[in-house]
């Protein structure tokens, strides 16, 4: 958390709790900034900038927010007159960064660069909160994907990313799949991650609801949601109902330990809070993942690829179903394995499985653990957030290619 006694925030607290306005939970102040550039043959042809700020108001049941920072939109999203608030300071939007002096030249396969730089307040009661997040590097490529990272260091996904002419079609069926660090994040990311968000889990929409103490992975792996990872993209100093930010166990050795919950869930599942996240200002606080760091006890020196039959080097995106159980990874970048090496390079397919048969399924963890640069943004009833991993190399059974 960081507090500036002299940005008036504190003031500005100190005067909306004397309105003594009914049922108000906390006040949300935002501002972000953005650049994009746009390449063509490596070159940055065009640049685009965008400056964004609001506010948002949560009363009991009710979420108001509005465009602006100025008094009289804030007094009007609390139902007061301007002049009862006195004058506070936001942060001046920085300056974009120039992306030219990081490279003379950039890959020809990507389209873009976008840089995102944020501000936050949280005000509750008399409090006023401020929340540093990390500025944000996203490379977007000209076949649509997306790679993000935290400023000024660039993503660099797989060294393979454009296919060749014509790719072997893999054999449908059951597989057994070693997923690399940026696939295996995913994974964990849809069968971990969000099924302990806590609304799901109040919700009866998560396969692993009252299931605490309890193995719910045979491989004794250990994974955290660890916010205060500021060289990650989901990293925060304090979050967006502004509790500070602090590592939060999911997972020890296989065993349920844990659950990512806002204020509201932290109640109805005995934990703490620390994990609401909003996707923007006129997005309302909810349970949501950080960063995933995972660790696994006794993890092979190098990846067992004579183990497996298929290599995911990277995935466009994972799916988990709360109905069916099912969970989907729709690969990208896959090779066949044969005697321990790549063999054909793969067309993309989807591999298919349940929560319970991946549950019994991850058979060992390897080195080297790697961030995972993809799929970066997580997306939740249509709304996104920044989110970052760091995960070892995963093999499996259980899924199938179809």
């Amino acid at each position: 958390m960081e507090r500036d006694e002299r940005s008036g925030l504190f003031e500005l607290a100190a005067a909306v709790a004397r309105e003594r306005i009914a049922g108000l939970v906390d006040v949300y102040l935002e501002r972000r900034a953005e650049a994009f550039w746009r390449l063509a043959a490596g070159r940055v042809v065009a640049r685009e900038t965008l400056l964004r700020e609001g506010a948002a108001v949560r009363r009991a049941g009710v979420f108001a927010s509005s465009d602006g920072l100025d008094r009289p939109a804030l007094a009007g999203l609390l139902g007061i007159t301007s002049r009862a608030l006195p004058a506070f300071a936001a942060p001046r939007f920085p300056e974009a960064p120039m992306l030219e002096e990081t490279a003379g030249a950039f890959p020809t396969a990507w389209s873009g660069v976008r840089w995102r730089w944020s501000w936050a307040a949280v005000l509750a009661g008399r409090s006023a909160v401020t929340v540093a997040r990390p500025e944000l590097a996203e490379v977007t490529f000209c076949d649509g994907r997306r790679a993000l990272a935290c400023w000024p260091a660039l993503p660099a996904p797989d060294s393979d990313a454009r296919p060749p002419a014509a790719p072997t079609v893999a054999r449908p069926g059951p597989t057994r799949a070693l997923l690399a660090p940026a696939a295996a994040a995913v994974l964990v990311h849809e069968l971990i991650g969000h099924p302990l968000e806590g609304d799901l889990l109040l919700r009866g929409g998560s396969p692993w609801a009252g299931r605490g103490g309890q193995r719910i992975l045979h491989a004794a792996l250990s994974v955290a949601d660890d916010p205060t990872r500021g060289d990650l993209p989901g990293g925060f100093s304090a979050d967006d109902e502004g509790a500070a930010a602090a590592p939060r166990p999911l997972l020890a050795g296989g065993v349920l330990v844990g659950a990512l919950a806002d204020r509201r869930t932290a109640e109805a599942l005995g934990v703490r809070p620390g994990n609401a996240r909003r996707a923007g200002v006129h997005a309302p606080p909810r349970p949501r993942i950080s960063n995933l760091i995972v660790e696994a006890a006794a993890a092979l020196p190098q990846p067992p690829r004579g183990d497996a039959a298929v290599e995911v080097v990277s995935v466009s995106s994972g799916t988990l179903e709360p109905a069916s159980g099912a969970v989907l990874l729709h690969v990208r970048t896959a090779f066949a394995l044969r005697g321990g090496s790549r063999r054909q390079r793969l067309a993309p397919f989807t591999l298919v499985g349940t929560v319970a048969r991946l549950a019994r399924g991850i058979l060992a963890a390897a080195e080297p653990a790697a961030a995972a640069p993809e799929p970066g943004w997580c997306g939740k009833d249509g709304e996104f957030v920044p989110t970052g991993a760091v995960a070892p190399w995963l093999l499996l059974e259980g899924m199938e290619i179809r």
